[in-house]
């Protein structure tokens, strides 16, 4: 009799400042778990690099979060979100994606919600990455299908190395004059997360714009004088929607200065590399309509950055793209197929070295996904991607998914020039 009432007591101690923080917030958790095999390879690139078949577990965006809102009075909401990216197959290992696992790893932010709209301040998806997922026709915009693999980044070559011209003898790259070495990351990124401030404002019969506002903390702070340097990271990001029924309709301006080149470990943008300012702009526009149970989306998306180069002198590059999605559904059945365009690479100013050529540098992208849905929450899926590189084209999938052989993550379109990445994979996936 005693056990038992020391039992309710400790209980009871516990308990008591649970049910306080009931009272006071609500909070969910929530999550996604998805893995799959895949077979993967990359054949026809000119030279004698050709990545063979192999098997692999990917786990594409599995994630978990904790979301919640307090009740302030006078229309007053404070809301908040803590999301995590998991690995179902481990972190580490020769035969493991290397994923960005812990805390605070995805969308995470406190904030204030009111007839104003919303204010968010932590680590979020740009308004510029919220308007891709919105058209994706991929489940979570994730996996090989995503077109967060090809939309708003743009691949220039096997080498990016801006410092070192005697390095750069792989077709498709930037060179210049002077000195340094190191071979950077080779995509100009421009969808992501970054620490941000972010507002969105109500809904006015169907319309809504979001801003993004990414401060300069990683400023240079060399002295004025010595020669360094003096970057100025910052991004500004400004989205209006349109929902309307069956219409959905969608447009994002990215503006970036110093801050262009994109981490092939994380995925996010760093500052690595240039030694010179950069500026890249870039535009995506999107519609979709649903029409009964099948569902049409097309995405167009420009790339426009201007890169200032160690020795003098600026490259300006232009990209444009396109995105043709559709997905229909019948009883548990969903089938999707897409079309993705990317064109060759324009660049110009500053002149290049003789063995540096940007033609024939787009590629075609092509994917065919067919889930069966045992429940709302529980879908077996099975998914073809395969992409087609020009002579001089380098796309691969995700930074996180690369068909380069290891599977570490590293090396997001370092294939041989011409090579054509594929991927064949069977999974599930659960959301909860």
């Amino acid at each position: 009799m005693n056990k038992k009432l020391i039992v309710l007591a400790v209980t009871g101690a516990f308990a008591a400042p649970a049910i306080a923080l009931a009272q006071a917030s609500t909070v969910s958790i929530y999550g996604v778990t998805d893995a799959s095999y895949e077979d993967v390879s990359a054949s026809g690139a000119t030279g004698t690099n050709q990545y063979a078949s192999r098997g692999r577990i990917a786990t594409n965006s599995s994630l978990i979060g904790f979301k919640g809102t307090e009740n302030l009075g006078g229309g007053l909401t404070a809301i908040f979100q803590v999301e995590n990216q998991i690995s179902l197959d481990g972190v580490g290992g020769n035969n493991t994606q290397t994923m960005p696992n812990g805390w605070n790893t995805r969308d995470t932010f406190v904030g204030l919600a009111g007839n104003f709209g919303q204010a968010r301040v932590g680590f979020l998806s740009t308004p510029h990455r919220q308007t891709l997922v919105k058209f994706d026709v991929m489940p979570g915009a994730t996996g090989p299908g995503s077109s967060l693999n090809f939309i708003g980044r743009v691949n220039v070559g096997a080498v990016f190395n801006p410092l070192n011209v005697a390095t750069n003898t792989t077709a498709n790259t930037f060179g210049a004059s002077g000195a340094g070495t190191g071979t950077l990351a080779n995509n100009v990124g421009t969808v992501f997360r970054s620490q941000q401030i972010a507002y969105s404002t109500p809904d006015f019969n169907g319309f809504r714009a979001l801003l993004g506002y990414t401060p300069n903390e990683s400023r240079d702070n060399a002295p004025v004088g010595t020669g360094q340097a003096q970057r100025n990271p910052n991004l500004w990001n400004l989205a209006l929607h349109y929902d309307n029924g069956p219409l959905s309709l969608g447009v994002s301006y990215l503006k970036l200065n110093d801050w262009t080149i994109q981490s092939v470990s994380t995925g996010n943008l760093t500052t690595l590399g240039l030694t010179g300012t950069e500026d890249t702009r870039n535009w995506v526009l999107g519609a979709a309509y649903t029409f009964g149970a099948t569902k049409v989306s097309f995405m167009y998306d420009r790339v426009d950055g201007e890169f200032g180069l160690a020795g003098g002198g600026n490259v300006n590059l232009k990209r444009n793209a396109w995105y043709l999605g559709a997905k229909h559904s019948a009883g548990p059945h969903e089938i999707a197929g897409i079309y993705t365009r990317l064109g060759d690479n324009s660049v110009s100013g500053r002149a290049l070295a003789a063995n540096q050529t940007y033609g024939e540098s787009g590629a075609n992208a092509y994917v065919l996904r067919y889930g069966y849905n045992f429940s709302k929450r529980t879908q077996l899926y099975g998914v073809y991607a395969q992409v087609r590189n020009k002579a001089n084209g380098t796309y691969d999938f995700s930074a996180i998914d690369p068909v380069l052989p290891g599977g570490t993550g590293g090396g997001a379109g370092t294939i041989n020039a011409g090579a054509d990445p594929r991927v064949i994979g069977v999974g599930l996936r659960h959301t909860f």
